[in-house]
């Protein structure tokens, strides 16, 4: 047993879901699955009983949460007590629509981790920031970029949907096929073009400003969708697939001021992230 397990323990409690503690956490769904059966092996009792719409603690799971609390606590005052100051590091970071939540954890938690006094705002990308993490078609003249990930744009579809038994997917297929659209898509005239030039229909169902509810409407068998692939890293409830025809992408990074530059320490760790993130996909 270690802090590690007790913690994800906590948020599975806590959150009563195990993808839910996964975002939480910022690791994959297996992780918690994993650490959650060695605890409950290693205390020969089991913790939560598995459902279709989540998790429930069970009496032994209810009687270990205190616990696991207090020892999480005292950690972290023990912690506390050998903490030197470090000057205040104020970083107001934008970020535009639609970017992976695992991905944009991960940064966050590692710039919190590894930079003492870092006092982070998280905005959205058209406010006054020192940086944004944004595509590159987003930068500005007065912008220098450090390139984070790519990501190709593919179709979500619902758990059991016919075009899901393809490996890919022709645009001449989904001629019809309800769709969820998204009013932000950095992918969308490239899009368009595609399927004006083939004459296809696209049967827009509703449209959305928010990603997560447009892929809540594919997990329920409403439509299908154009996202980002790195927007389904933890859904479990969504399918994805290439699109035979057309192959789009866009360029996720990092966007400072040229005549306001972010300390070097930022700056190291950032430029770091390129090939942890390919790591990170390839696990997901």
């Amino acid at each position: 047993m270690d802090f590690r397990t007790l913690r994800y323990f906590i948020s599975v409690y806590e959150e009563l879901s195990l993808s839910s503690a996964a975002k939480r956490c910022l690791v994959a769904q297996p992780s918690i699955s994993t650490a959650i059966k060695q605890l409950e092996d290693d205390l020969n009792r089991q913790l939560f009983v598995r459902h279709a719409r989540g998790v429930s603690p069970t009496q032994s799971g209810k009687k270990l949460y205190p616990y696991a609390t207090k020892i999480m606590s005292d950690i972290q005052n023990m912690q506390n007590l050998f903490e030197e100051e470090s000057p205040s590091i104020p970083l107001r970071i934008g970020l535009m629509p639609f970017l992976s939540g695992v991905l944009v954890g991960t940064i966050i938690k590692e710039l919190l981790e590894k930079v003492p006094g870092l006092d982070l705002t998280v905005v959205d990308w058209n406010e006054d920031t020192d940086a944004r993490i944004i595509s590159d078609t987003m930068v500005q003249q007065n912008e220098r970029f450090h390139k984070l990930w790519i990501d190709e744009y593919v179709l979500a579809l619902p758990v059991g949907h016919p075009l899901a038994l393809q490996k890919s997917v022709p645009l001449h297929q989904i001629d019809g096929i309800p769709f969820i659209s998204r009013t932000f898509c950095d992918a969308i005239e490239s899009w368009n073009f595609a399927i004006q030039e083939q004459g296809i229909h696209i049967n827009t169902k509703a449209t959305f400003s928010t990603e997560e509810y447009a892929l809540d409407l594919v997990a329920a068998g409403l439509g299908i969708s154009l996202v980002p692939s790195h927007s389904t890293l933890l859904r479990p409830d969504i399918i994805t697939r290439k699109i035979r025809d057309i192959k789009l992408e866009r360029v996720v990074g990092l966007a400072c001021r040229v005549d306001h530059p972010l300390p070097l320490q930022l700056l190291t760790i950032l430029e770091q992230f390129e090939n942890r993130l390919k790591v990170i996909n390839e696990n997901h």
